[in-house]
């Protein structure tokens, strides 16, 4: 087999994703245009309706372990 010379394997590693780049953006139709509301009432969310949604659980943070009253952080054996 014979020996491939170093600047062409370059070249096809940046040239593959260059290309699979510039063939997505020529395939696709452009940026899509935003949905905006003909109007907005504060309050209202276009999701379903709060009152129905399960309410969302709460989170406790568990206290500190006793004993821990060390303020020295540095682990150096000064």
């Amino acid at each position: 087999m014979r020996s491939v010379p170093k600047a062409v394997l370059l070249l096809a590693a940046m040239a593959l994703p260059i290309a699979a780049v510039l063939v997505s953006f020529a395939l696709t139709d452009g940026p899509r245009v935003p949905q905006v509301p003909a109007t907005v009432q504060i309050g209202s969310s276009p999701g379903p309706d709060p009152t129905t949604a399960s309410p969302a659980p709460t989170t406790e943070i568990p206290p500190p372990a006793p004993g821990d009253d060390d303020d020295d952080d540095d682990d150096d054996d000064d």
